[in-house]
């Protein structure tokens, strides 16, 4: 068998199974239980995997109990909680003894129940439907006093389609008349590598008399982090904000199923230093050594799908993940969060995000995040009909 020959037919045999999968993904996102609700006042239509979960939803969340076993069962979840966030562990435990969308929702009402995270999600809505309205219109500015730092996320130089180099926040941004700084990172490299070139990029905006907002998502978020953690207090006086968007801060385990030998027959050659860098326990070992600095202001973004509203993107491994617990097609729910920062949802979104338009979102939550900083105890965003900011 000649080469070319040879090419065609394992091109052939790789993607045989293609059908198959599309018809499999087809199927899961018409199964499941349809249901309507409000989750921390996010509305959603959907479809969910158990009856505990369409009953959570749709009556529970509603002040409407008619089924006292459930209503038992879901009230003692709430008085084991003490307010607090439940972690993988507990969820993956709700997700056995409920389901796994019902892990997600509860995990989604018990975020919105932390009165910092209600607030900044009111201040967020407003800034949306403010920049829904005008940003088209040119009639956005945001203040010159402040940049941004954008870092990419994993592999952005070939995914660069589903937007990991992040082109549309870039120019939303730009746009709304803030300079925006790329960090040309190694878009398949390690964590710690590519933590120095972010470490180098914040560093070399201190002397800029701007306040510096970075903005990362996924793979992006620990290199972050742990770039903000290796810098002298010196080096970050100038850095106000970082919006940690779907931030895969302690891994994912799709790394440790070994998903990226599949990957590369698409993708090309992937560096396995890069990829050994997401495993859980190595990226679990570097989330607890991680020190952001007090001043600096975090915001955790990202989707809390369920079984009817994953997209076409993300469903090929949103139910493999589910043996882990609630996830968003790529990393755990709550593995996304870095404490002591406020955390902002997507009721119905997964790691792709894309339930409402993005240079809206970016723009609102940058708009949010300023008004934050600037009146931290007072109204964030002004009424209809105002100039903001």
């Amino acid at each position: 068998m000649d080469y070319l020959n040879m090419r065609n037919w394992q091109a052939a045999w790789i993607f045989r199974p293609i059908p198959l999968l599309f018809a499999l993904l087809w199927l899961s996102a018409c199964a499941g239980l349809p249901v309507r609700g409000m989750v921390g006042g996010q509305s959603i239509e959907t479809r969910v995997d158990s009856e505990a979960a369409r009953y959570y939803l749709g009556s529970y969340l509603a002040g409407e109990r008619s089924d006292s076993t459930l209503d038992e069962r879901i009230d003692r979840v709430y008085q084991s909680a003490n307010g607090s966030l439940p972690d993988r562990n507990e969820l993956k435990h709700l997700s056995d003894d409920f389901s796994v969308d019902f892990a997600a929702l509860y995990f989604a009402d018990q975020i919105a129940r932390i009165p910092v995270n209600r607030r900044f999600r009111n201040a967020f809505e407003q800034a949306y439907d403010y920049a829904l309205r005008d940003f088209p219109k040119g009639r956005v500015k945001l203040p010159a006093d402040y940049e941004v730092l954008v870092v990419p996320t994993y592999l952005y130089k070939r995914l660069f389609s589903v937007g990991a180099d992040m082109a549309v926040p870039r120019a939303a941004l730009k746009e709304a008349g803030l300079i925006c700084h790329f960090v040309e990172t190694q878009d398949d490299g390690a964590v710690e590598v590519n933590a120095d070139l972010v470490a180098a990029a914040i560093r070399a905006r201190a002397q800029s008399g701007r306040r510096l907002i970075i903005l990362s998502a996924s793979k992006s978020g620990p290199e972050v982090a742990l770039a903000l953690t290796k810098l002298r207090p010196a080096e970050t006086r100038h850095v106000a904000a970082w919006i940690n968007a779907m931030g895969a801060l302690q891994g994912t385990p799709l790394v440790d199923e070994r998903l990226f030998p599949d990957l590369e027959i698409i993708m090309g050659k992937v560096d396995a230093a890069g990829t050994e860098s997401m495993t859980t326990v190595r990226s679990r070992q570097r989330f607890d050594t991680f020190r952001i600095p007090e001043h600096v202001f975090v915001v955790n973004y990202f989707g809390v799908p369920v079984t009817g509203s994953v997209s076409f993107f993300a469903r090929a491994s949103f139910f493999p993940l589910r043996k882990y617990g609630p996830n968003d097609g790529t990393v755990l729910l709550p593995d996304m969060i870095f404490p002591g920062g406020v955390t902002l949802t997507e009721l119905g979104s997964d790691h792709f995000m894309r339930g409402r338009r993005l240079d809206v979102v970016t723009v609102a939550l940058a708009l949010t995040v300023i008004r934050w900083l600037e009146h931290p105890d007072g109204e964030l965003v002004r009424g209809p009909g105002s100039q903001i900011p």
